[in-house]
């Protein structure tokens, strides 16, 4: 354990690192812009604004000292201030993040357990049963995740109206907290919907490939010989045992969900990174794209040290 969250460290600064030499390399980069000149990123930039700007970065102090008063800022949970919304990216970054990991938790943990629970069933069932199953579930895997949120935005939203087309409450709204719940849920439901259908397909296939290969083992054709009851050889004897497995290589799913999280932001208006990243990338605010790469990049970290342990935990197999 100790050595995996000195390596989680490792990486986490190896992250830093490249958040603070990647501006430097970028060209157009306002580091590089002098005092004299306010005209940066295409627009006129507030002159109190450029100065928390360069009282934050130095950019005319020696790099090693940049890189430590950076490092300080980062320990400080001070990310700058952004050029677009002149405001603590900290604080912008935070009134985001919640919807994300909402919206992200959600889907993930309802697609985990329907698509472990659909691939051990498939697994039962046996190739030639489930090949139409696993034919369309391929299908599914192989549309882009925002050509399947605009079809999915057209029909629902454009054609039937049944959901709303964008953002994740109603704008305005004065209710309890039932009525503001269900409000959310309903803005919510499509782009959940359509994260689901993104995700479940590669768990589908883990499971139903981990599932058969642990179903053909001696002691479950035991299992079946001794007749015991068909749900405990699923659970006891093919889950359990796979499960390990599944979780060991689920982790490489949920980090390449995160970039289909942000598109279907995009798309739906959601208030969660995704969008903020486009209005980060347009208006070239530098600040704010630097502090979303370091919570996306020590996202990614710490979603591999707890898949790690949770698979520790589960199987001894792996305490090594």
């Amino acid at each position: 354990m100790a050595k995996k969250i000195s390596s989680s460290l490792v990486y986490i600064f190896l992250i830093v690192l490249l958040s603070f030499v990647l501006p430097r390399l970028i060209p157009g980069s306002p580091l590089f812009v002098s005092s004299s000149d306010l005209h940066v990123l295409n627009a006129q930039l507030p002159e109190k604004t450029f100065q928390v700007f360069q009282e934050y970065y130095a950019p005319d102090r020696p790099l090693a000292y940049q890189f430590g008063l950076y490092v300080w800022n980062l320990v400080r949970l001070d990310l700058g201030s952004s050029f677009y919304y002149r405001l603590p990216v900290t604080e912008i970054i935070a009134g985001h993040l919640v919807w994300t990991f909402f919206l992200s938790l959600t889907s993930l943990g309802f697609s985990t357990l329907v698509g472990i629970l659909l691939g051990l069933a498939l697994a039962h069932r046996g190739r030639r049963r489930s090949i139409w199953a696993l034919n369309f579930f391929m299908v599914i895997q192989s549309i882009p995740v925002f050509v399947l949120a605009v079809l999915m935005q057209l029909a629902f939203c454009f054609r039937f109206n049944i959901f709303p087309s964008g953002g994740a409450y109603t704008p305005g709204l004065q209710a309890d907290f039932l009525t503001f719940a269900v409000n959310v849920m309903t803005h919510t439901a499509l782009p959940l919907l359509v994260l689901v259908l993104m995700q479940l397909p590669p768990i589908v296939v883990l499971t139903y490939n981990v599932c058969s290969k642990v179903r053909g083992e001696s002691y479950v054709e035991m299992a079946y010989y001794f007749n015991i009851r068909e749900g405990l050889i699923r659970s006891l004897y093919v889950l359990r045992n796979s499960l390990p497995e599944i979780l060991a290589k689920l982790n490489i799913q949920v980090l390449a969900s995160l970039s289909g999280i942000l598109f279907v932001e995009v798309v739906f208006s959601y208030p969660g990174l995704g969008s903020l990243l486009k209005v980060a990338s347009s208006s070239r605010d530098y600040p704010l794209l630097q502090g979303l790469l370091l919570i996306t990049g020590v996202y990614g970290v710490l979603v591999n040290l707890a898949f790690d342990l949770l698979v520790k935990k589960v199987s001894p197999r792996f305490r090594t």
